[in-house]
C-alpha cells in the first residue's frame, strides 16, 4: 500500500504546533515508511524551501538525510508524471503546480493516496489520508 508525501507532511513532522502531535506524526510517519511511503523529489524542493527559512538549509539537508536513512524514498519526477500533472492543471487552473505533481502519482497508480490535509488535493479528486 504505497502512499505519496505532501510537503505538509515533512513540514509537520519538522514543525509540530504541538508536542503531542509531534509525537503522533512521528508514529505516523513511521507506518507510512513502513508501507512504502515515497515523496517525489519536488517535495524536497518546497522542503527546503520553507524548513529551510526556518532552520536554515543545512539543518534541513540533514533532517531529510535522516528521513531517507528510515526508508523515505525519493522519486524523481518524469515524462509520464508530468503529462498526467499539465492535464490536471488544465482542469484546476487555481492549484498549485506542486500539488498537481505529487497527485499526479495517485492519478496514474503509483501511489493509493497523498498523506495531506491539503484540501487542493480534493480538488484535484485524488484520495488522501492525514496523521
Amino acid at each position: 500500500m504505497t502512499s505519496v508525501a505532501d510537503t505538509r507532511l515533512l513540514l509537520t513532522l519538522e514543525f509540530p504546533p504541538t508536542e503531542a502531535l509531534g509525537a503522533k506524526v512521528e508514529s505516523f510517519v513511521e507506518k507510512e515508511i513502513a508501507r512504502q511511503l515515497f515523496a517525489p523529489s519536488i517535495v524536497l524542493t518546497e522542503f527546503i524551501k520553507y524548513a529551510g527559512a526556518r532552520i536554515g538549509e543545512e539543518a534541513t539537508r540533514t533532517r531529510l538525510r535522516v528521513l531517507k536513512e528510515k526508508g523515505l524514498r525519493i522519486v524523481p519526477l518524469n515524462e509520464k508524471t508530468a503529462l498526467m500533472a499539465g492535464s490536471l492543471l488544465l482542469a484546476n487552473r487555481n492549484v498549485p503546480i506542486t500539488d498537481a505533481l505529487i497527485a499526479s502519482f495517485v492519478k496514474n497508480g503509483e501511489a493509493e493516496y497523498v498523506v495531506t490535509d491539503d484540501l487542493h488535493f480534493k480538488t484535484l479528486g485524488v484520495k488522501t489520508k492525514w496523521i
